[in-house]
């Protein structure tokens, strides 16, 4: 099977912007300066990019071109929902993160349970991407 040029992308820089989430709650999380450039250009290249990617693949899934098993099209539905869940996540977090910054105040570092609560979210997001992706195309 071929794989589509759109997919290679996206897997890459879905790991990618998990290193750009990962650097942002770091630099919060120790006391540094938010790194806002850094949160824009993660935030807006997966909402212009991998959302879309999303948006794409879930459209043609719904047309019925590709013969997918129920189970495969759960897991897809599911790891859709909850990549979009933990990417809105990340933005409100995010604009927390750099409004308490500007009162000296260290958003994730003060929210350590939050913090880590949406990591494994995160995490579970990228893994199923991935896995899926590999499901997909290299099994």
């Amino acid at each position: 099977m071929q794989i589509p040029a759109f997919s290679i992308f996206s897997a890459v820089s879905e790991l990618l912007v998990t290193a750009g989430v990962l650097y942002v709650i770091r630099r919060n999380w120790t006391g540094k300066a938010f790194p806002l450039a850094v949160f824009l250009t993660v935030a807006l290249f997966e909402a212009l990019v991998n959302v879309l990617y999303m948006a794409t693949r879930s459209a043609q899934a719904a047309t019925g071109a590709h013969d997918l098993s129920v189970g495969m099209k759960v897991f897809f539905a599911a790891h859709g929902m909850l990549s979009l869940i933990a990417y809105l996540v990340f933005v409100i977090l995010g604009v927390f993160a750099y409004q308490e910054q500007k009162d000296g105040r260290f958003f994730f570092r003060e929210r350590p349970l939050l913090t880590w609560s949406f990591l494994v979210v995160w995490a579970v997001s990228i893994v199923s991407g991935e896995a899926l992706f590999v499901l997909r195309y290299l099994v």
